[in-house]
């Protein structure tokens, strides 16, 4: 079957300070529980990340970085939330920076079990906007660089191609990868969304607001496959956001969730026809629907490609 990362830890909750924020930082769990409501998985299926430990987070972030999490004024920025200046660091470093952390780890694990199985996806993740000395929208660790580099590192890789749908650009990939001449990244975003400053790209792709499904998809599906023909990535990673959603409060595209679904099943047909393994990850989405339309797209992947 295919390996399905989580952590009941990922689910984020703060006293309620959570919802100050309009990501649902609950969904990871839903999702979990509708794979096990419609017959998917049991519950001894998932597969427990252990925390990406401090040397793994050194990987890519700076010493200045990782210190400056101490504070909660930096959080708070980070994070979007102002009331986090009032809490206590021991506090946010439990509810919120410890499931970010074993969230990365799931992306670290989803990576090495893609590599193994062909496909693997973890339940979390995707903190794209997470840059080598900065953190920002929500994105505190750098989670798919920090995996790229440690299984490059271990000689798994040679080449890895980042695979970026979310809504948004993912500056922090991006900014991490520009220095890496083994890594590079496709994305997808609409051009006029956060962030305002646009990092180079090797396979920049910004779309209009207002775009429908079927335009959506015919870009993703003239660009895929030439970049996956081009590159030839050992590991591709796949950052599933559910934000171009039309219901999404923060973006301005038109799919459906069923256009999402397809662009899901898309993506990760193209790289495993030409035996690419993809680990995929889920990043953002802020509909009340997101946790819903994820488990769609994992159920029609767990569908077409579990081999049980």
């Amino acid at each position: 079957m295919v390996p399905i990362v989580y952590h009941p830890r990922y689910n984020i909750t703060a006293f309620g300070l959570e919802r100050l924020h309009p990501f649902d930082g609950r969904k990871y769990g839903r999702i979990r529980d509708a794979l096990i409501q419609r017959g998917l998985r049991r519950p001894n299926d998932f597969i427990r990340p252990a925390p990406a430990r401090r040397y793994e987070l050194a990987k890519v972030h700076t010493p200045d970085y990782l210190g400056s999490l101490w504070s909660s004024n930096v959080l708070a920025g980070i994070l979007e939330v102002p009331a986090v200046r009032r809490l206590p660091w021991w506090l946010i470093d439990w509810r919120i920076l410890g499931p970010m952390r074993l969230a990365a780890g799931g992306t670290i694990e989803a990576c090495r079990l893609a590599l193994e199985h062909g496909l693997a996806v973890n339940l979390g993740g995707g903190f794209h906007h997470a840059a080598a000395d900065r953190g920002g929208g929500f994105c505190v660790y750098a989670d798919i660089p920090i995996a790229a580099r440690l299984l490059h590192d271990e000689g798994r890789l040679r080449t890895v191609l980042v695979v970026d749908l979310d809504a948004h650009q993912g500056n922090g990939v991006a900014s991490i990868f520009r220095g890496w001449i083994w890594a590079r990244i496709l994305d997808v975003y609409e051009h006029n969304l956060f962030p305002l400053h646009k990092e180079p790209e090797d396979y920049p792709l910004p779309v209009p607001p207002g775009m429908t499904g079927s335009d959506y998809l015919e870009v993703v599906h003239a660009a895929l496959p030439h970049v996956l023909d081009e590159v030839r990535p050992d590991l591709v990673v796949y950052n599933a956001g559910s934000d171009p959603f039309d219901g999404d409060p923060l973006t301005r595209l038109k799919l459906s969730a069923n256009d999402l679904v397809d662009r899901d099943l898309l993506v990760v047909t193209e790289a495993r026809d030409r035996g690419i393994p993809v680990a995929m990850v889920l990043s953002g989405g802020y509909s009340a629907l997101s946790w819903k339309i994820h488990a769609d797209a994992v159920e029609a992947l767990l569908t077409r490609f579990d081999r049980a």
